[in-house]
């Protein structure tokens, strides 16, 4: 039963994450602010991952492995985590979190690849039918717009991020280190939260002109609602993740949190940021919950 509970709060998470992100996405106005908002986002996500390891405190004690593909794996998170705020502010949630999903995709075609895990021929079916999800969420006929495709473009490298995250975290358990995951992941957090500083410093232009918005500015409050709200989530999603992965079958918790996280998702995006989608992004919608269900599945 406890089980069952932890996959609940895993979508609750998940969903927390692309919210509290679109939040972030849709307050920074420019590329240096959405990475200062990120990075307190994984300030608080550090912070959280360390009550964790209370009363384990072998964290200088980590292998060179674990290490090393943490740094790797911060990298990755930062991309997806910065590509995936901002594609969510400018896009409609729904949409962008199934996008997202598609990650998944990526390490079932390494592990077939590489460790020759076997791949039915419905899941090929459904990857048919994340293609055709796809093509009816983006096309639009005469769009030119680069803002309408500067979402599409920022969740597609979320969701190769994604993909990317899922093959690291699996080339770490499948390793002789498996059971330092919780450092490995305390050790991302940390990789992660240096690694967007740097590009907050890099991409900080120096202003040569009065901030004559200053009166319009939200509230400090207002301003950390996202990075904190995003920051838990990220390591509470981490965690639970983490438990979960030896404890329910992938049969059951793969199709349940992916599908439960994007109806949830959309729901909330709908109450709360009044996200409207178009008929044709609708039914690309079901059929890509239709797709997940059935590559989880079948």
């Amino acid at each position: 039963m406890l089980n069952y509970l932890l996959l609940v709060l895993s979508m609750i998470t998940a969903s927390g994450k692309a919210l509290f992100g679109k939040v972030v996405g849709r307050g920074a106005k420019t590329i240096n602010e959405s990475l200062k908002q990120n990075f307190l986002s994984f300030v608080v996500a550090f912070v959280c991952s360390l009550f964790f390891v209370l009363g384990k405190l072998k964290i200088f004690t980590v292998s060179s492995f674990t290490l090393i593909l943490s740094v790797v794996f911060a990298l990755s998170v930062s991309l997806t985590q910065i590509t995936q705020s901002k594609a969510m502010g400018l896009g409609a949630s729904s949409i962008v979190s199934l996008i997202y999903s598609f990650g998944f995709v990526l390490p079932i075609v390494f592990a077939f690849i590489v460790w020759g895990e076997s791949v039915s021929i419905f899941q090929i079916a459904g990857l048919v039918l994340l293609v055709v999800s796809l093509v009816l969420i983006v096309y639009k006929k005469g769009e030119k717009s680069k803002r309408g495709w500067a979402w599409f473009i920022l969740a597609l490298v979320a969701m190769i991020g994604s993909g990317t995250n899922a093959i690291l975290q699996k080339i770490h358990q499948r390793s002789p280190y498996f059971e330092e995951l919780e450092l490995f992941l305390v050790y991302a957090t940390f990789f992660s939260m240096i690694f967007t500083f740097i590009a907050f410093l890099i991409t900080k232009r120096k202003k040569n002109e009065e901030q004559t918005e200053e009166e319009n500015k939200p509230s400090l409050l207002k301003r950390l609602i996202g990075p904190i709200g995003l920051g838990v989530c990220v390591c509470a999603l981490n965690f639970v993740n983490l438990y979960l992965a030896g404890k329910l079958p992938s049969i059951i918790q793969f199709p349940i949190y992916n599908v439960g996280n994007l109806l949830l998702t959309t729901v909330v995006s709908a109450i709360i940021f009044k996200d409207k989608t178009s008929v044709q992004q609708k039914i690309g919608l079901g059929i890509g919950v239709v797709a997940i269900l059935i590559i989880g599945l079948l």
